[in-house]
């Protein structure tokens, strides 16, 4: 199983989001830190962020998958897509099938306490204006969101 915890920010008429993605025992895999020129209302943003999600899964083709998100609306809306006719609803449709039929996934919500690292990195591509992919070889800035994270 690979927990995917993501998170979104807007600030200042940009769109930052953070992904990070660890094993069964908590075990840093890769993540993904990134900035957009768009302002997006905070769901909106946040559904961006799992679209990010998504493609860092299907690159590394991991096939069980526990996606986590603080943003409480928007895993209501993940976990019943089959109801939800909203242009959101449409839109989560839309990634749910893109996924591999064979990928197993569920969706979760955390507290923000729990997503400390994805909100971090939401702040360092935001303050950097970059965006980078990364794996179990990751950067010292990177490390030190990582190492911050498991020490709190």
């Amino acid at each position: 199983m690979v927990k995917i915890n993501f998170d979104a920010a807007v600030k200042d008429r940009k769109t930052s989001f953070g992904i990070i993605a660890r094993d069964h025992e908590g075990f840093v895999l890769g993540g993904r830190a990134g900035v957009l020129n768009r302002n997006y209302n905070a769901e909106w943003t946040e559904l961006y962020a799992l679209e990010e999600s998504i493609k860092l899964a299907r690159e590394n083709t991991w096939v069980r998958l526990e996606f986590e998100s603080d943003c409480a609306s928007l895993i209501n809306h993940l976990r019943r897509p089959n109801i939800d006719f909203s242009t959101m609803g449409h839109r989560i449709w839309d990634l749910l099938n893109i996924l591999n039929p064979r990928f197993s996934f569920m969706f979760k919500w955390a507290p923000r306490y729990c997503n400390k690292a994805a909100d971090q990195l939401c702040s360092w591509a935001l303050f950097n204006n970059c965006t980078k992919t990364f794996d179990m070889d990751y950067s010292m800035e990177i490390y030190n969101i990582v190492l911050n994270d498991a020490i709190n």
